[in-house]
């Protein structure tokens, strides 16, 4: 009895123990290195959780469509990542963390706020260690491509895009508008102090007290930032900057940006197209979110806009796609000249297309049948009647 014992919990332990250790067998062969089935997996299945995770469970299974899709194009985005690291090391390629640094820096600027960035990562399932190693990457395929000596787009060339393109820079009216926005709305106010009270403490008399307190205080900080900001226009940044309660958009003194009709809620969007002139600093306009001033900068007339206009962001947006079309046809090239081995046969793409095949085919005879249903009950119906 003793001996089972003993036996039963080494058996447990093993269990445990094995349950602990990663899959390191080998996955796909790059040249000389070695992608483990765990590095591919534990990558592979974060994404899928976050991309999939409303999903039904249908969708999310293994041999759905839409997994084997994910999953193809992942073999192919880690080939591409692996050879472009080999390519580095080859030419001695690095990145410092300066450099690095100044890359985040750049797309938090982007992102508005390190907050919204951190929560696009959150979503994503992208931890710190993974985004520093994505930077590092980026560098080096900028460095990369400056030794590709990409060609530069013309004026000539622009000139052309342009005259072959003219519908693509056909724009609806727009404005360049910025705002501050302070909450003085009693339910949301209301929400936030039941949110806090999380101990239901306070009565219903007490609740509407402190949110009637509350409302006035806003309001009094809304007619402090409107009379600052009417002081003197040109520093609205700085008082969006002071006031707003929108955090993204206060960080870069409450600037929106251009918008164009049908981006905004109703009431913003009518108080700023339709009655505000350029450099005049709104009354209060209350929308679901608040109250809002407003400060619209400038007014750009809807249609075709004129290529002295569009030049420069035009050339900048061809010297992009230029560039990723010269990475691609190295990293082909690089892809041609390597010795690319699935040792794990469910990551060669030829049999995943082939799986994504008869899971298309699967969900197209799904499809028909749920589609037919409805008719063949329908048919039974009639039948009943005319019994």
């Amino acid at each position: 009895m003793k001996f089972a014992k003993i036996m039963s919990l080494l058996l447990c332990t093993t269990v445990l123990f094995c349950g602990c250790i990663k899959d390191n067998r080998a996955a796909i062969k790059i040249n000389d290195k070695v992608i483990t089935r765990a590095e591919f997996y534990d990558d592979f299945n974060k994404m899928k959780d976050a991309q999939f995770k409303n999903l039904s469970k249908d969708l999310q299974a293994p041999d759905s469509y839409l997994v084997l899709s994910l999953k193809n194009k992942f073999v192919n985005d880690v080939i591409f990542r692996e050879l472009l690291a080999q390519e580095f090391e080859k030419r001695k390629i690095e990145a410092t963390q300066k450099e690095i640094d100044a890359k985040k820096a750049e797309i938090i600027s982007q992102m508005g706020s390190e907050e919204n960035l951190n929560k696009i990562l959150k979503e994503n399932a992208i931890t710190p260690e993974r985004l520093q190693k994505d930077l590092a990457s980026e560098v080096k395929t900028i460095k990369l491509l400056d030794q590709l000596n990409v060609t530069k787009v013309s004026d000539k060339d622009a000139q052309k895009y342009y005259n072959n393109n003219k519908e693509k820079f056909n724009f609806p009216d727009r404005i360049l508008v910025s705002h501050i926005l302070i909450d003085t709305s009693a339910e949301n106010i209301r929400r936030k102090v039941i949110d806090a009270d999380k101990d239901a403490k306070l009565s219903n008399a007490q609740i509407d007290e402190k949110v009637k307190q509350e409302v006035q205080k806003q309001k009094d900080l809304l007619n402090k930032a409107l009379k600052e900001a009417r002081l003197n226009p040109k520093n609205f940044a700085q008082v969006a900057a002071k006031y707003s309660q929108d955090e993204a958009s206060a960080k870069n003194g409450g600037n929106l940006g251009f918008v164009a009709r049908g981006q905004l809620v109703p009431e913003f969007e009518k108080a700023a197209f339709d009655e505000l002139k350029p450099g005049v600093v709104s009354d209060p306009v209350k929308t679901q979110f608040g109250e809002h001033i407003i400060l619209v900068m400038d007014k750009a007339k809807g249609g075709i806009q004129p290529y002295s206009k569009v030049k420069e962001d035009l050339k900048k947006f061809l010297d992009q796609q230029n560039k990723i079309a010269a990475l691609q046809k190295f990293a082909t090239g690089l892809k041609d000249k390597s010795k690319i081995e699935f040792v794990d046969e469910d990551l060669n793409p030829v049999n995943i297309q082939k799986q994504i095949d008869e899971a298309f085919k699967r969900q197209i005879e799904s499809n028909n049948k749920k589609e037919t249903k409805p008719l063949s009950k329908l048919l039974d119906n009639k039948k009943e009647d005319k019994k």
